[in-house]
């Protein structure tokens, strides 16, 4: 880079730092005040040769040497002014190889200067007209240092080429005369050097002084840009704010639940509008309730009201129930509360959030009653038809013992009947028992620890001749052969059987079902045993993957044929839960289930 000493020395400022652009700027500016400064001085250095050789007689004496000396200063010339037109058509003069041709050309021109001085100091160091060949000297070299002060290495190569050739001659002349005019010059040379190092200084300091300025003013001007924005920001802020604590009073007013803001000591802060209607105080009053006073009354004796609140300003969320009076209204309603510390503004709460359950909780108790009702029903229904399926049974296995005494063919085939549907009526009415037991909580399990693998063994080997009839088979994947598990084994093969009854149904005919198993850790990392059982079929649709789980419900893909009670997978769903385990229902590739 061109006077890459002079900017690294003249930008070395603690506060500012310049950037690269700034830079390559900074030199171009330096090289543009290089070419302006020179423009005049493609004028003068021409018309001095010409006056300098016309008035000492060398135009006339020497006319060949001063017409080859201005042919070649004419091309230096001609270089020089080609220079300077081109650089004031480009932006960016630091990629520019005319930088060079610039240099060499004030070079040349500055010898034959040199060259002219000394000849003419030679041929006429006797005569008064060299004294105007030495003003034109002093004055050209004079002049050099405003124009190339800046290039200092030009500078001093301009300076040295113009003046030492002329203290040379004067001083190989050596006479009176001559000597006294070289040491003037050899001074005149010393002050000229000084003065341009000087110059030179100067214009570097400035220029870095311009675009440390111009820097500080960009940044200045960015900040206060940033400054206005901010404010503009922080106007917008405060706006939003402003309209975001109308929105959340508006909801806050507007909520079904009541909500008491309380500060740390338990006093009141604000209430909504459903604090007044639910209670049937005005705002007045419910800004003089405190917590104790809100909470404590002869029908909740039970509720740790301290401790609840202790945990509360811990930052653990709590929630109770709690017996609530209206005013002037006898009895109460069960009310739902909820605390919950969090920030109110600025300043840090515990928001209580109160609603009225009291139909819920009868709406629940409902519910519960009648399914106690319906579990009953079926309970005493499953006893009133297992009697005489037992019946059933025993006809059947009569007709066997005497069917070689009739139509052998006819009473087998209607006792195989009977058979078949006395198995399938105790079936249901034994899941229409097990289901009547887990809604009645009834239902007894002989948990202990054990494999589960030979227990898929088994129900898989019991149901080969069903899934023959489909050409369906069985895979099963374990990798350990050993599944052990904390459970009742009876219940989990009963869940199994349950499965693959219903992969069996709902398999195309000529597909396998797989039973895998691998272990898996729970949230706490603790190490569960999960059973996949997997069949290729008629998918469950997506929005009945958790209804089919349901008490005699039915997916609908059952309209297909397949058939089922409905109790199968809510059985199965009950019993798991009972054993702290979950079941879920999903769809996989190639209409896997």
């Amino acid at each position: 880079m061109l006077f890459q000493n002079e900017i690294r020395k003249y930008t070395r400022n603690p506060g500012t730092t310049l950037e690269e652009k700034e830079l390559v700027d900074m030199q171009n500016q330096a090289i543009a005040d290089l070419k302006n400064r020179n423009v005049a001085g493609a004028i003068i250095v021409p018309i001095a040769f010409f006056v300098g050789g016309v008035a000492t007689e060398y135009f006339h004496d020497h006319s060949t040497l001063f017409y080859f000396l201005s042919f070649l200063l004419a091309v230096a010339l001609f270089f020089r002014i080609l220079t300077i037109y081109l650089f004031s058509k480009v932006a960016d003069y630091s990629k520019e190889t005319w930088l060079p041709i610039f240099f060499w050309s004030n070079i040349f021109i500055g010898a034959i200067w040199g060259f002219f001085s000394a000849s003419a100091t030679l041929f006429y160091h006797d005569s008064l007209s060299i004294t105007l060949v030495i003003i034109l000297l002093a004055g050209i070299s004079g002049g050099s240092i405003a124009s190339y002060c800046i290039w200092k290495a030009l500078a001093y190569g301009y300076m040295s080429i113009i003046l030492l050739p002329a203290i040379v001659t004067d001083l190989y002349i050596g006479n009176s005369v001559t000597i006294p005019i070289a040491i003037a010059i050899l001074s005149f040379f010393v002050f000229n050097l000084a003065q341009t190092k000087n110059w030179h200084e100067h214009y570097w300091v400035s220029l870095a002084n311009t675009f440390f300025v111009k820097k500080n003013a960009r940044d200045l001007e960015i900040l206060n840009k940033e400054l206005a924005l901010e404010i503009i920001n922080h106007k917008k802020t405060a706006a939003d704010i402003a309209v975001s604590r109308k929105k959340l009073e508006d909801i806050f007013n507007a909520a079904h639940d009541a909500v008491f803001i309380y500060d740390f000591d338990g006093q009141v802060k604000d209430v909504n509008a459903t604090v007044l209607e639910l209670f049937g105080v005005d705002k007045e009053t419910a800004l003089q309730y405190s917590m104790e006073r809100n909470f404590t009354s002869n029908v909740n004796e039970d509720i740790d009201l301290r401790g609840i609140w202790n945990q509360a300003l811990a930052e653990k969320d709590q929630e109770f129930q709690w017996k609530a009076t209206r005013k002037n209204q006898p009895g109460y309603f069960m009310a739902q509360v909820n605390l919950h510390k969090t920030l109110w503004g600025d300043e840090p709460v515990i928001i209580a959030t109160i609603r009225d359950i009291t139909l819920q909780l009868k709406a629940k108790e409902a519910a519960l009653a009648a399914n106690r009702a319906k579990s009953e029903f079926l309970a005493n229904m499953s006893h009133e038809l297992r009697t005489p399926m037992h019946g059933i049974l025993g006809y059947a296995r009569l007709g066997f013992k005497r069917a070689d005494s009739i139509n052998r063919e006819k009473l087998h085939e209607y006792f195989s009947l009977i058979h078949e549907s006395g198995h399938r009526l105790m079936g249901l009415l034994n899941n229409l028992l097990d289901f009547s037991k887990l809604e009645v909580e009834k239902m007894r399990y002989n948990m202990r620890i054990g494999d589960l693998f030979p227990y898929i063994h088994q129900v898989t080997t019991e149901l080969i001749p069903v899934a023959a009839e489909k050409n369906l088979h069985f895979t099963i994947n374990c990798p350990d052969n050993r599944i052990p598990v904390y459970c009742d084994h009876e219940k989990i093969t009963q869940v199994l059987r349950n499965l693959l009854f219903n992969a069996i149904k709902f398999s195309h005919k000529g597909q396998e079902i797989q039973i895998n198993h691998e272990k898996i850790k729970n949230r706490e990392g603790r190490e569960k045993q999960q059973i996949s059982v997997i069949n290729f079929g008629i998918p469950i649709p997506k929005d009945e993957l958790e209804l089919i789980f349901e008490q005699f419900i039915q997916s609908s893909i059952t309209r297909t044929g397949a058939g089922g009670t409905g109790l199968g997978l809510a059985i199965s769903r009950q019993i798991l839960r009972d054993h702290q385990s979950i079941i879920w229902a999903e769809n996989g590739e190639n209409k896997s289930s």
